[in-house]
């Protein structure tokens, strides 16, 4: 049953109503987009809904039941505020989008809440129709909670679990770090991940830093006193690259100082631009070629790609042992059982012969 004030409610029993669409949407970097269908702006508690016209949504349909309550939106975003860019570029994926009614006629009634989900992938026609699927709140209930077992490991290369630093944060003054602690130092010149000159420092005297950074030792191995705290320098997993060359949006050439580099070594891994049109936006890759520098990305951009982008990007991981062993000396961290008996091995039988 939805909540209405006694006004509104009085408002949509009446003979006549004076009602119009509105859309709160919500992007996943926190821009805020306001529309409404009525013929005229309308503002309503302090934001200014904007009229737009030109799109059309499925019936909007509730049940008691489980399922989820999705429905699709097709139609043409008219506003200055969202680019075709924008919407090629991914930025309006998963936004929160809330949709309510209220009485144009007198806004102080309050909203029928009618709706409340996220977008899924937004797609843009050649036409500039833009077609997706309003998700609803139960599409949360769909996913697996919990674990099974598995041969291959369960936690995503650098989160808690894992806990391989692949981007960790930046060393702040006067603060306490413990034993084990991993920072990044900006100890060069350039933009972007360029300042850290592919090095990251593990903490191995725990300590308080001091209130003025210290001139940083980046050779592999070397130590460095930082108030009473002693960091040591370690090869960076996450390294700093430039654009060479670009074939098209998913592939290009780039130039990147990672002797550990050898072939397919970023394939699965992330890489998120730093610079350029596609700044801020992150892309898992899809191939690695050593000799030719050339990287492959599972998407193409949103942008076009251009010669001097910046990015940082970080190696892949396929959850194996034998990977977590070789090339990241995590196996105490492993989130699977590569030795549990398998479904062929429970279903066996002894063999009379």
């Amino acid at each position: 049953m939805k909540s209405v004030s006694a006004a509104l409610a009085a408002h949509l029993a009446g003979p006549v109503t004076t009602l119009a669409t509105c859309w709160r949407i919500t992007r996943v970097d926190g821009q805020e987009f306001f529309f409404t269908d009525h013929d005229r702006d309308l503002v309503f508690e302090g934001h200014v809904y904007k009229a737009r016209s030109g799109y059309s949504r499925t019936a909007i349909a509730n049940d008691a039941s489980l399922s989820v309550d999705n429905l699709d939106v097709e139609g043409v975003f008219d506003s200055e505020a969202i680019s075709e860019k924008e919407l090629r570029a991914g930025l309006f994926d998963q936004a929160e989008v809330r949709i309510f009614l209220v009485n144009w006629a007198d806004p102080s009634m309050g909203a029928l809440r009618m709706r409340r989900g996220w977008f899924g992938e937004v797609v843009l026609t050649e036409q500039g129709v833009f077609r997706t699927e309003l998700r609803g709140m139960t599409q949360a209930l769909s996913q697996r909670i919990g674990e099974l077992y598995s041969p291959e490991c369960r936690a995503d290369l650098g989160d808690h679990r894992c806990k391989v630093p692949i981007h960790p944060p930046v060393v702040a003054r006067e603060t306490a770090y413990a034993l084990g602690d991993h920072v990044r130092v900006a100890t060069g010149s350039g933009s972007g991940s360029e300042v850290y000159e592919d090095r990251i420092y593990a903490c191995v005297v725990a300590g308080t830093t001091a209130p003025d950074q210290p001139a940083y030792d980046t050779t592999v191995g070397q130590q460095t006193a930082d108030g009473s705290a002693v960091f040591e320098a370690m090869e960076a997993w996450s390294r700093a690259g430039a654009v060479m060359s670009v074939v098209d949006r998913a592939i290009f050439t780039a130039s990147i100082d990672e002797p550990r580099a050898v072939d397919g070594w970023f394939a699965g891994g992330v890489l998120t631009w730093e610079s350029g049109a596609n700044a801020g936006r992150s892309i898992e890759v899809k191939g690695w070629t050593q000799a030719t520098g050339q990287i492959e990305l599972f998407l193409p951009m949103g942008y076009v790609i251009e010669i001097g982008d910046l990015f940082r990007i970080h190696p892949g991981c396929d959850k194996r042992l034998d990977t977590c062993i070789a090339r990241f000396a995590n196996v105490l961290n492993f989130r699977g059982e590569p030795y549990v008996p398998g479904q062929d091995a429970m279903m066996s039988y002894p063999d009379a012969r």
